[in-house]
Parts: C-alpha cells; structure tokens; sequence
C-alpha cells in the first residue's frame, strides 16, 4: 500500500515508521490510519522482529491536528471511533519502539507512550498540554504513563500542561535511554538490529507477559469517555481559539 503521511521501509527483520505529513507531524485521521494499517499489515509478516516509529528532528508529533479537532464534538468524535487506532497498537505481537526527536506533545506523546519502549535525543522534549485547550488526554495520557511514573508525575504533566527535557523523562522512568542528537540515528539503527537479532517468539513473549494489566482497558474507556464529554465544553472552544489567535484563554 502506498502511504501519503507516514514512510516505510523495510528492512531484513525489522521495519521504520516515519511520521511525516504536511503538518508537522500532525495527528490527523488519515495519519492515525496509515500508522493503525500499516503496523497491523507488519504485525502478521513472519520477517519482521520489531517495528521502529520515527518522526522528524523537530517533531516526533505535536499531538492531534487542531483544526481538525476543533471540528470534532462528542457525537461526531465516537462515531468515527476517533483515536481507536492508537488503541489497535495494543493488539501488535512483535515489539514497537519509539525513538523521539523533538518534540512530542499531546497526542505525539500518548503515541510513544503506546509503544514498547521510548529511547529519545538529547533534544527531545515531551508533554500533556490538552489541558490549555479546555480538554484532557485522550489516548491513553493519564494512563499509559502510570505504567512509567507516579501518580504525582502524570499530575504535574496532564494539570500544568508543561513541557518536560529528555534528561527529565528519563528520570520520571518514562525514557528507557536518553542519546546524543549527534550519534541517535546511528543508535537507532543498531539498537533496531539488536532487538531484530533475538528469537521472534521471546520477544512476543515477553512483550505479552510485561503489558498483562487487566484494569487497563477499562480505565482507558473511562479516560476516553470524559475526554468526548469535554468536546462539546465552552473551554474547548475558548482554549482552542486562543490557540490559533495566540491569545491567553479566558476560562469559563
């Protein structure tokens, strides 16, 4: 299949997901899609070890295309399942790690956060700035990153809407390793071809047997339910206006 927003390519035992739309990385529907069929497409080759997710030295993702949410309300966001093909990551055998450039923000962020492991650049930076929008996470944002850090951690991140450095995630326990801009695509590539040279059934394994968390998907529901509600909110309106007008939001 030919892709418009992500790259691909293939390797011996392994395969990169680029994200790179037109809109700095942006997580539009199309976008979510490309990625949702073509790690599910990868999932079911008996080559391909692990899947690396990529994106560019700016943004890994700032999050969810805001025009296109700002369009969105609750009756329309759960027709179209919105954000569904984050959570169909959840069913991938074979290990997914995410190897953060720049920014990853949002959406960006809950992105990394559903994969396996997070390796970033020492430029990286992450956050959960929905909250200036009148919303809150909703993939996985409140957690997804309880299986990394405190209680404490993921409220600092979802209530200020701060962003945080690499060296800063990784001591949150969220960033597995922290490399220097210089050497991170050449580390990229050796660590994919470590993880590609183990059996292929350990690593599936082991990946079943670390996410096993029965209460997870019901508190993924519930996040994803409240974060609808609050698309239909006056704030959600406020909070992404003044994001587009660069304004300061005034509160309702």
């Amino acid at each position: 299949m030919n892709y418009k927003n992500i790259k691909l390519e293939k390797r011996e035992n392994y395969a990169i997901i680029e994200i790179a739309n037109n809109k700095n990385n942006s997580l539009d529907q199309k976008t979510l899609n490309e990625i949702g069929d073509a790690t599910k497409n990868l999932n079911k080759s008996k080559e391909i070890k692990c899947i690396g997710l990529i994106g560019g030295p700016k943004f890994f993702s700032p999050g969810a295309d805001i025009k296109e949410l700002e369009k969105l309300d609750s009756k329309k966001a759960k027709k179209q399942k919105l954000f569904s093909k984050v959570d169909d990551l959840q069913k991938i055998d074979i290990p997914i790690i995410s190897f953060v450039e720049g920014y990853a923000l949002g959406g960006g962020f809950e992105l990394a956060l559903s994969s396996d492991l997070i390796i970033a650049s020492s430029e990286a930076k992450f956050g959960l700035p929905e909250i200036n929008l009148g919303l809150i996470p909703g993939i996985g944002g409140t957690q997804k990153t309880k299986k990394f850090t405190s209680n404490q951690n993921v409220k600092y991140l979802a209530m200020s809407g701060e962003i945080i450095d690499a060296e800063t995630a990784m001591k949150y326990g969220i960033v597995s390793q922290v490399i220097p801009k210089e050497n991170f695509k050449e580390f990229t590539l050796n660590f994919l071809n470590t993880i590609s040279s183990k059996p292929k059934k350990s690593l599936q394994v082991i990946k079943n047997l670390v996410n096993s968390e029965e209460n997870l998907k019901k508190s993924l529901i519930k996040e994803r339910q409240e974060f609808y509600k609050l698309l239909d909110s006056e704030n959600k309106k406020i909070g992404i206006k003044s994001f587009l007008n660069k304004t300061k939001p005034n509160w309702k």
